[in-house]
């Protein structure tokens, strides 16, 4: 069976020392897919895991990996949009970006998925001063 072409796309919130993870899922009122503390082991299973070197918290569109980028985009500002003004506090003082990985199969019989961003991304990248990185996963 072949598999599915894939996007994960989060926002991440990171290198803040003043603040523990918890503390910016009370401030959003919402559940992080993942956070991670200075110090900890990436793998708090393996005691050989290397630790991580800052602190971060990742939110995702709600959606699953299988959305387009599109949708999992603007689920994603309707969430900044909705509780602007504290995301404007935590993305003045912090690293904030739109981390999205994608992951392509051969021979699956799916286009390669395609990114676009618009004016409305644009916006609010622009003025809460978020970053964009993608990472591409060819099998």
């Amino acid at each position: 069976m072949n598999k599915r072409n894939k996007i994960d796309l989060n926002l991440l919130i990171a290198d803040f020392d003043d603040i523990a993870p918890d503390e910016i899922t009370e401030l959003l009122q919402i559940q992080p897919v993942h956070k991670y503390i200075k110090g900890q082991r990436k793998n708090p299973h393996n005691p050989q895991s290397p630790l991580w070197n800052g602190n971060g918290w990742r939110m995702a569109s709600g959606l699953d990996s299988y959305a387009t980028f599109e949708d999992q985009m603007n689920a994603i500002l309707d969430i900044i949009e909705a509780k602007y003004d504290r995301f404007e506090k935590l993305c003045s003082q912090y690293y904030c970006e739109f981390s999205c990985a994608i992951f392509t199969y051969s021979n699956n019989e799916e286009s390669t998925p395609w990114i676009h961003l618009g004016k409305r991304y644009h916006r609010i990248a622009s003025a809460l001063n978020i970053e964009f990185d993608i990472d591409l996963y060819a099998w």
